[in-house]
């Protein structure tokens, strides 16, 4: 099945990663550190006990909605501005994927940003199983990629830094992590959004309204 496809089908929208993710029904903010801060108390270096423990979260969480033998998609998408050169999405994929000799086996997508001068290139790839990501390298580049000073990071050729998702088909689960902050994971079915809803509770971020129907 097309990515496209499976978005409308299961999510009702196959421009569901366009969306707005904190005004969507069944989905979660989750903080990736509460406690600790980026930089240390009184200094301008920065505290990577911080980062150790942003690493940690991340790891677990993807591996606790990716288990060892569920397919997943892994989507890379970057925005241009429309009269800037074509943006090289792949990279991630030559970088990241432990085979990625078949490069057919990718879904490519142009998408014009409506109302602004802006242009998304979207490569997805659906693979057997997270084994065949260097998934923990992939997570620290996302989270380290606005600090300069830390590796894994992803190289700065494009005007933002490329949007990674990561989609449990199987499960319909849609995980985004943006950077060292958080995260939201995106669901279409109740009951397993109240179980990670109760799971992660402690992670979840202030503030964040979660607008489901609660009938």
């Amino acid at each position: 099945m097309k990515l496209n496809d499976y978005f409308r089908i299961h999510f009702d929208n196959p421009d569901v990663l366009e969306e707005s993710f904190a005004k969507r029904p069944l989905t979660l903010s989750l903080d990736l550190q509460k406690e600790l801060y980026q930089i240390q108390e009184d200094s301008d270096e920065l505290n990577m006990a911080y980062f150790e423990k942003v690493y940690q979260k991340s790891l677990a969480l993807f591996e606790d909605l990716f288990q060892e033998d569920d397919r997943l998609y892994l989507i890379v998408r970057v925005r241009k501005e429309l009269q800037s050169p074509p943006a090289k999405s792949t990279e991630i994929f030559e970088r990241y994927l432990k085979n990625n000799k078949n490069r057919y086996a990718l879904e490519f997508e142009k998408k014009a940003v409506r109302d602004e001068e802006e242009v998304i290139y979207q490569y997805a790839r659906l693979l057997p199983s997270r084994q065949s990501i260097r998934y923990k390298k992939l997570l620290q580049a996302i989270c380290n990629q606005d600090f300069p000073e830390l590796y894994p990071r992803f190289k700065a050729r494009q005007t933002y830094y490329p949007e990674i998702f990561f989609v449990n088909p199987a499960k319909d689960i849609i995980l985004y992590i943006f950077d060292d902050r958080g995260c939201f994971i995106l669901l279409n079915e109740k009951e397993t959004f109240y179980r990670l809803h109760e799971k992660y509770k402690s992670d979840q971020s202030e503030g964040f309204l979660n607008c489901f129907d609660t009938q």
